[in-house]
């Protein structure tokens, strides 16, 4: 009984991954998930506005490969 309330709360985050493709990251700490790629950048242009010095970036959750580094 409990390995099947692990294994479906292993199902539900994975759908929530595939759900919410991108995310942002600020110096490689996540600051959101976003399932529109529009959405994901609105974000974080807005976090390099808060911290301009900052490395921010959205990324694939799936393959955690960079799609969009943002700047000023």
């Amino acid at each position: 009984m409990v390995l099947d309330q692990f294994a479906d709360e292993g199902r539900r985050s994975h759908e929530q991954a595939v759900s919410r493709p991108y995310e942002v990251r600020i110096n490689s700490s996540r600051r959101g998930a976003f399932a529109d790629l529009r959405d994901a950048l609105g974000s974080a242009r807005i976090a390099k506005q808060e911290h301009p010095t900052a490395l921010v970036a959205v990324t694939d959750r799936a393959t955690g490969q960079l799609v969009i580094e943002v700047d000023l």
